[in-house]
Formats: C-alpha cells, sequence, structure tokens
C-alpha cells in the first residue's frame, strides 16, 4: 500500500508540473480545478487512495500535456490489480487520432503488460510479437514473450524463441541453462506420453547445448534405468560430477537403481560412487542406510568423516546405534527426522518447498531452488 501511495504521489506532482509548463509555455492561466488536485492528495495522505485515484481519473483529459500522466495512472491501477482499468486508460490513449508514434509504441507496450498481469496471454503475446523488432522494446518484449511461453508451457516456441536471441543472459540465467531447460521441459511432455525415445532425443540436445545440464543427465538415468544400468549409472555418474546436491535430492532413485537390478557390481560401483562424492551437507539417511548394508552393517569411515561437521548426521548415527543394539529405541524420532531433514528454498526469492523443482513458482525463475538440510538450519540458527 505504501507503495502504492508513493507512486501516486508522484503522479500527483507529475500532473501539476504538466500543468505549470503548459500555462508557462501558453501563457495561460492554470486550470480553475487545480484545487482539486489538492483534495486528491489529501485523501492521499489520509490513506483514501480509491477517492484520490477517482479525482485524478475524472480530472485527466488526454491532450499532448497529460499523456505521460495517463501512462503512468494506468501504471498504478496495474499494480493495484485493477487490470480491467489500467487497460481501459491505455487502449483510450491508444484511439487517439494523430498519436505520435514513440508514444503509441510505449502504449502498447504497457498495455501489453496489462494484459499478460489479466493472465490474457494471446493478447499480450500479439503486440509482443508487433513490437519485438524495435530496438527500444526488443529485450523486454523477448523477455514477456518467453514468460508467456513459460507460463502456457509451449516448449516449441519457447525453444525457438531462445535459439534466436543473440543475447548471453536472459532473466539473470545465461541463454544455454534456460534453453537447455526448455528442452527438459519438452522431454518432459514426451515422457508423460511415453514417448521415451522422443524424450532422449530432445535431452541429448539439452546437453548439446549445455553439457552441464544436470536436470538432462538427471532424466537420461531414469530414462535408461530398466533397459541399461550401465548406460544409465554413466549418467548418474555424470550427474554426480556436474552437482553432488543430486547424491540427497535422488536418493530415492539411487536406492531403486539398485534395488531394480540386484547387481553386486552395481551396487559397488554406486557405494564407490556415494562415498567418493559425498560432503558434510549431503547427508542422508536413506543413503547411510544403503551403506550401512552393503558394508555389512557397518558405514565405512571415510563417509563418517566427511559427517564429521554434521549435526544432523551425528544425532541420527546416535539413534541408529541406539535402536541397533536394542538400547532405548527411538524409531518414531528416526521416522520424523528422515521425513523433515530435508527441504528446498530459492536462492533470489526465498520460496520453500518440500520438492526440488527447476523453476520457483514464486519469481519464475530457473534453477534458483537450493538443496537446505537440518543441517543448514542447525548452522544458521547457531
Amino acid at each position: 500500500m505504501i507503495e502504492i501511495i508513493i507512486a501516486v504521489i508522484i503522479l500527483v506532482f507529475t500532473i501539476i508540473y504538466l500543468f505549470q509548463r503548459s500555462s508557462t509555455q501558453n501563457n495561460i492561466t492554470p486550470p480553475t480545478y487545480s484545487a482539486e488536485y489538492y483534495r486528491g492528495l489529501n485523501y492521499l495522505l489520509n490513506n483514501e487512495d480509491d477517492k484520490a485515484l477517482k479525482i485524478f481519473t475524472d480530472l485527466i483529459d488526454v491532450d499532448s500535456s497529460t499523456i505521460e500522466t495517463h501512462l503512468a495512472l494506468g501504471g498504478v491501477y496495474r499494480r493495484r490489480g485493477e487490470f480491467d482499468k489500467a487497460i481501459l486508460i491505455h487502449q483510450n490513449l491508444l484511439s487517439r487520432p494523430n498519436l505520435d508514434k514513440s508514444i503509441k509504441n510505449q502504449s502498447l507496450y504497457e498495455l501489453s503488460k496489462d494484459f499478460f498481469s489479466a493472465g490474457l496471454y494471446d493478447k499480450s503475446e500479439k503486440i509482443l510479437l508487433n513490437l519485438k523488432d524495435n530496438k527500444n522494446y526488443q529485450s523486454t518484449c523477448n523477455e514477456y514473450l518467453l514468460l508467456i511461453y513459460e507460463l502456457s508451457k509451449d516448449w516449441d516456441k519457447a525453444i525457438n524463441l531462445c535459439k534466436s536471441l543473440k543475447v548471453d543472459t536472459i532473466r539473470s540465467i545465461s541463454r544455454d541453462k534456460l534453453l537447455s531447460n526448455y528442452y527438459c521441459e519438452k522431454s518432459e511432455d514426451y515422457r508423460k506420453d511415453n514417448q521415451n525415445n522422443k524424450s532422449i532425443t530432445v535431452l541429448k540436445n539439452a546437453i548439446d547445448i549445455n553439457d552441464q545440464c544436470s536436470r538432462a543427465y538427471k532424466y537420461l538415468f531414469e530414462l535408461n534405468m530398466n533397459s541399461n544400468f550401465k548406460l544409465s549409472f554413466d549418467y548418474l555418474k555424470k550427474l554426480i560430477q556436474v552437482k553432488p546436491d543430486f547424491i540427497l535430492i535422488s536418493s530415492n532413485e539411487i536406492l531403486k537403481f539398485s534395488y531394480l537390478h540386484q547387481n553386486s557390481s552395481l551396487d559397488e560401483m554406486l557405494y564407490e560412487l556415494i562415498v567418493n562424492n559425498s560432503n558434510e551437507n549431503l547427508f542422508s539417511p536413506d543413503i547411510y542406510e544403503f551403506l550401512f548394508n552393503l558394508n555389512n552393517h557397518k558405514v565405512p569411515d571415510k563417509y563418517i568423516t566427511k559427517m564429521n561437521n554434521n549435526s544432523f548426521a551425528k544425532i541420527y548415527t546416535n539413534l541408529h546405534a541406539s535402536e541397533n543394539n536394542k538400547q532405548d529405541s527411538q524409531p518414531n524420532l528416526i521416522e520424523l527426522l528422515r521425513d523433515n531433514f530435508i527441504s528446498y528454498k530459492c536462492n533470489n526469492c526465498g520460496y520453500v518447498s518440500k520438492n526440488y523443482i527447476w523453476q520457483c513458482p514464486s519469481c519464475n525463475r530457473w534453477e534458483t531452488i537450493e538443496l537446505n538440510t537440518i543441517n543448514d538450519k542447525m548452522t544458521v540458527d547457531a
């Protein structure tokens, strides 16, 4: 609310300035209704912004001196969530005859944002496509178009537009990372339709664009899990080399992989991969149990040493030892820890999720979700 009030106060002074400038240039007396501006300002100061906005809207007639005010007022309505009023103001501007081309383009851009905010993506897209070749709007138009294609899940359009852009970064992520995510999204659509071969082909396109694409390696690991355990393991190995966090994030899939094949050679490779690539932030109760069972009911010293500074690991291993020694067993606490020791947090907006996701649903940024374990929380609290 404070931001809106500040915006409208700025708008008021813009209006006053425009009228004063117009009056000076034309050597005329300021309009007799200028007292209304002060009444509107008084409403603002008393947090009655609805009444204030009504006054300012009623007072403004479109002419060359108030166009900027119309644009500003439309922006205020959009930020307030009153999209119909914002659309009406900007459409009113565009209906004026002999409108300067630069003002027309600005009005069209603002109208496209109104439609976007209102969820009318097809109308917004139509305007943006006509504006995006204008160098003054090219960058922002393309960003909005990509957002529209993401929200509508039109991955072919997103891929084609992203490939055409001659830029290194889009919305704080490299173009190649963004494009590889689009390919991965398309592969997921194929996968849902049981078109696994097409899904695999698209994932390889993602890796060709970005050979550090952890998402593509994860999906390829999963898609080959049933049919070719050696190839699947190679993708898992590459995944963990690119991002060791997936020892924890994909722990369920790793255990499923082992159980599915019941192969001692595979289990030995998994054992070495996990122990060699783990660090103190990647303690997992399920992985701990997996190593415990593979190593004759003893977790390897190398793994334990890496977890020396992990407070949660110490608590869990002590409870585990107690349970296995038939002493003061606390299985309920162990299960509680297992179910709640991990969450994920967006490093851009702070959004928290219980599941790992590739695009933050709050700020729409890609690859900003990071692991947030109990040990991390203990460290912060300490």
